[in-house]
This record gives structure tokens, C-alpha cells and sequence, in this order.
């Protein structure tokens, strides 16, 4: 069976080389925020698109390039101290390395039009340009931190809405190309780390993650969805899940807030109580669960990212239970993002087969470890 790093090429030119040209921000997962025990970060996004150009499908010849040379400018006026980059002059290593950072989206990444990300040099925020919308206003925190992100997020929007017209109905809202995101075109998310309520410690096959499914049951009651590591339509490697809002339309920012906050601390909750009922009903086997991992990820030679992925959570795991002193969450939280295939490209300045990435990445880790 084909492992994740050897199939399809993620987007066109997939082979290519990094091209040196692009100057990564800091990676803001190196540090803990509240609740980072469960919650490993926030993520707030604002869809907007401008008065004056049509939607993205309906582009005239032209249009597109148009768009975002105008749009770099408002960015580089309203955001002075960002780096901007077109995704179109960067190399296919290049633009993974952002999706891996959740700095663009797939999509984004994929794509072949005038297209460009302005992003801040400490890694918390990224505006998205001629996305599936014109512009695309993320920023990021560690931990949860939704307060702190709706200040951040609203302030960009503000400064981005002294110069531009933003292209908006008094009824319905913010105008979008898709309307699952007019109105406030507001998206919440928080990634959260759950292998109790996976059932990763119970020895379940994938598939049986009963809680999960329930869980996912009283998102969708709420107007909310469950979702893997890199959103819509990703799976939950590691056991990492993402809470987001489904609903933009109708809804004020402050009772969407209010909503995803109140499922994510329900399910804090309840993945704390798992984890202390595993631990007290058999602390042995999340112990053995536990440096299982240390052992494999301190002397594997070769390890695919989804292999590493999964045995980096349980070490997560380890060191949030106290079980692990050797080594700390952020350091970890690193970790799972320079192993990614882009990364150790970039990192290798050069093409990496399928094994060779494997190679690397298991010294890369075992190293990282050792050393703390």
C-alpha cells in the first residue's frame, strides 16, 4: 500500500527544488497558551472580497492579475511591517512549506493564477490574496485564545477597510464566492489533541473512535464540525481534530465565538476525564503507550509522517501526564512540523526521494530529542 508521502505529487511541480527565495516567519507553536495540554492552537479567518472586480470563478481576462497587484499594495500600506510573497514566483517546495504551516490553504498552494500570501514575521497571522475569495484574513495563537485572536483579526480587517470597499449587503452581509461563508464570513477554529477520546488508548482500531462520533453528533447539532489536521476533507492523524463554525450566515461574531468556545471547553472536559480514568484504570498501559514511542522515535532510522505524527502524540501525551520530563511541548510541536515532507526539503535545499525524507526525518527527530 502507497504511504502518504508517496503518492501523488500534492500540487503541480511537486519535484521542483526549493528556490531559496522565500524567508519563513517563526513558527508561533513554540510557545504554550492556555490550555495547551489539550488545545494546541486557534485559528480565526475573515473571508472578504472587493467592490468593483467580480468572484474568483467569474474573473475576466486579466482581472486576476489586476486584483492582486492592487491588493499587494493595499497590504504592504496597511500591513508595512508583513512580508509578502506571489505563490506564482515561489517554487512547489516553497508554497508547501506555507500549506504545512497552515499559512495558505491546499487550494491555494495548488493553484496556477496571480495569487499571494502577506504573512507577519512572528508566524501569527497570514492574509491569503485571490484565494477562493479575494482576500483571506487568518491569524493564529497557541492554546486557546479566542478573545486575543478577534481583537487581532478585527484589526487587520479594519486596516485593510480604510482602503479598500469591501463588497457587502445590508441583508445578507459580507459577500462571498461561496455562500456557506456570507455574512460575517467568519471562521473559528481550534485544533485540539485527543487521544482519549479517540480511543487511542484503549488499543481501538482506526475507525472504532466511538466518542469522536458523538462528539462529532453535538458539533453538528450545534452548527459546528469536527475535522482533521489541515481542515476539510484531512484526516485526524495523531488524533488531532479541528472544532470549527459552520454557520457565517445570520450569526453574530460574538455568539460564534461564544458557540465554539462552549463545545471546546465541553470537550477539554471531557477529554481530561478520559485521560485520568485510563490513567487510574491502568496506568501501566499508557506508560508502556507512552515510551513506546520515546524508544522508537530515539533509535528508528527510517520513519514515514505519518508513523512520526502518530508516535509524536503519544509522547505529546506523555509529557502532558507528567509521565515524560525529557522533553517539553513546544519542542514537540516543532517537531511535527519540520518532519513534514516540504520542511525537510526546504530545510535540505534539494529534492528528497520518498526514503530519503524517511531517513531524514528519523535523524532529524531522534537528534531533536537526544539533545533536550
Amino acid at each position: 500500500m502507497a504511504r502518504p508521502d508517496d503518492q501523488a505529487p500534492l500540487f503541480p511541480g511537486d519535484g521542483d527544488a526549493a528556490g531559496g527565495t522565500l524567508r519563513l516567519p517563526d513558527l508561533f507553536m513554540l510557545r504554550t497558551g492556555p490550555e495547551s495540554d489539550v488545545v494546541v492552537s486557534s485559528r480565526m479567518r475573515l473571508a472578504r472580497n472587493l467592490d468593483g472586480f467580480h468572484f474568483k470563478p467569474r474573473f475576466m481576462e486579466g482581472e486576476c492579475e489586476r486584483l492582486e497587484v492592487h491588493l499587494r499594495e493595499v497590504l504592504r500600506e496597511s500591513e508595512p511591517s508583513n512580508r509578502y510573497h506571489g505563490l506564482h514566483d515561489l517554487s512547489a517546495t516553497e508554497r508547501k512549506v506555507l500549506f504545512e504551516r497552515h499559512l495558505v490553504s491546499r487550494e491555494h498552494a495548488a493553484d496556477e493564477h496571480p495569487r499571494g500570501v502577506s504573512f507577519s514575521a512572528d508566524g501569527t497571522s497570514s492574509i491569503m490574496v485571490n484565494e477562493e475569495d479575494h482576500l483571506r484574513l487568518q491569524v493564529f495563537a497557541p492554546g486557546l485564545d479566542l478573545e486575543h485572536l478577534d481583537r487581532a483579526v478585527n484589526g487587520i480587517d479594519d486596516r485593510i477597510a480604510g482602503r479598500v470597499t469591501y463588497s457587502f449587503d445590508p441583508r445578507f452581509g459580507y459577500r462571498t464566492a461561496c455562500p456557506t461563508n456570507t455574512g460575517t464570513g467568519l471562521r473559528v477554529s481550534v485544533m485540539l489533541h485527543l487521544p482519549a477520546l479517540s480511543g487511542r488508548l484503549e488499543g481501538r482500531p482506526r475507525g472504532a473512535e466511538q466518542d469522536v462520533v458523538r462528539l462529532q453528533n453535538a458539533a453538528q447539532q450545534l452548527g459546528q464540525t469536527i475535522r482533521g489536521l489541515y481542515g476539510e476533507s484531512s484526516r485526524a492523524d495523531g488524533d488531532f481534530y479541528q472544532i470549527s463554525n459552520q454557520v457565517t450566515l445570520g450569526r453574530r461574531p460574538e455568539q460564534t465565538l461564544e458557540d465554539v468556545g462552549k463545545l471546546v471547553r465541553m470537550t477539554l472536559d471531557w477529554e481530561r476525564r478520559n485521560r485520568d480514568a485510563h490513567l487510574e484504570r491502568n496506568r501501566t498501559r499508557i506508560e508502556d503507550h507512552v515510551w513506546r514511542a520515546w524508544a522508537v522515535l530515539t533509535h528508528a532510522r527510517r520513519m514515514t509522517s505519518t508513523e512520526a505524527l502518530t508516535l509524536l502524540s503519544a509522547l505529546r501525551l506523555g509529557v502532558c501526564l507528567g509521565i515524560v520530563d525529557a522533553v517539553d511541548v513546544p519542542t514537540l510541536q516543532g517537531l511535527m512540523v519540520d518532519m513534514r515532507p516540504g520542511h525537510l526539503q526546504y530545510q535540505a535545499e534539494a529534492e528528497l526521494t520518498a526514503e530519503r525524507r524517511d531517513e531524514v526525518r528519523a535523524d532529524l527527530i531522534r537528534g531533536k530529542l537526544l539533545a533536550t
